[in-house]
């Protein structure tokens, strides 16, 4: 169920901090649910994929001592386990009481569920649809909590996350070698550059998505979101480098491991919500 990757839900918190109500009555509670949720809908998902993945797993050095692919636990109970999940996912999303956020929920285990199935097995829409499941969880936290959604906002959780996603394909390449096909398939297609053009084109939309975003605030937020401009170039500058340096092949890993991205990522945020603040 990955423990380790459930801080990507936290995701959902995005939207209402962003306008500045995350902390008004009834809002933090449903966006608690909404994480809640989103944990339980992932870590479904996680295991369908761990039952789906088991022959392709075995040939990473990580990804092989996972409990399905090592054999701990079979296909037959992680399909059982991972459909359990997903259900229970539903309670928290009920008692929100947002068909908007209901609807989200079941877009995103449609999507993760296809993916795993067929999506992961074309080219260029493999990192598509990882960077949709990241995005579709920042739209769902808008939704759980009816805050309406800057379109630049949107723009910012979906390249950010395609950003994170072609560092994560080329880490994989990277750490693998010869054995990177036989995990991935798609790989195979995707010429040495290629993304490292992704990671590129994606990190200036997230940038240009991210000015238009902070840069409409008025004074005297207006310092803080420049100064919190300035942090996310460096924070994904960072990242470039640690995975082209071959620190890992999994952004969460990276994030928790290296002190100084750990930190720039905390001084960012930290910025970003006083700039909310006070404007």
């Amino acid at each position: 169920m990955r423990p380790r990757q459930w801080p990507k839900n936290l995701l959902v918190f995005g939207a209402p901090a962003a306008a500045g109500v995350l902390f008004d009555p009834g809002v933090l509670t449903d966006a608690t649910l909404a994480f809640v949720a989103f944990t339980l809908a992932a870590s479904g998902t996680y295991l369908i994929n761990d039952a789906i993945d088991a022959p392709q797993d075995r040939h990473h050095p990580v990804k092989r001592h996972r409990p399905v692919a090592a054999g701990h636990i079979s296909i037959r109970w992680a399909r059982r386990i991972g459909a359990a999940a997903m259900l229970l996912s539903l309670a928290p999303a009920m008692a929100i009481g947002s068909l908007a956020f209901l609807i989200s929920l079941g877009s995103y285990i449609a999507l993760t569920v296809s993916y795993s199935l067929w999506l992961k097995q074309i080219v260029v829409v493999d990192l598509v649809a990882v960077a949709l499941g990241f995005a579709v969880r920042a739209v769902a936290g808008g939704h759980a909590v009816q805050v309406p959604l800057s379109r630049w906002f949107v723009m910012v959780a979906f390249f950010g996350a395609l950003f994170l996603v072609a560092g994560k394909r080329y880490g994989e390449t990277q750490r693998l070698g010869d054995a990177a096909i036989a995990h991935r398939a798609t790989l195979e297609s995707y010429a040495g550059f290629y993304h490292q053009h992704v990671m590129t084109l994606a990190s200036g939309v997230t940038m240009i998505g991210y000015g238009l975003w902070a840069f409409q605030h008025g004074s005297p937020s207006q310092a803080w979101f420049l100064a919190s401009y300035l942090f996310l170039v460096v924070v994904l500058l960072r990242f470039a480098l640690l995975v082209h340096s071959g620190a890992s092949d999994d952004p969460v890993e990276i994030v928790w491991t290296d002190r100084p991205l750990r930190v720039l990522v905390i001084i960012w945020l930290a910025l970003v919500l006083a700039g909310v603040e006070l404007g």
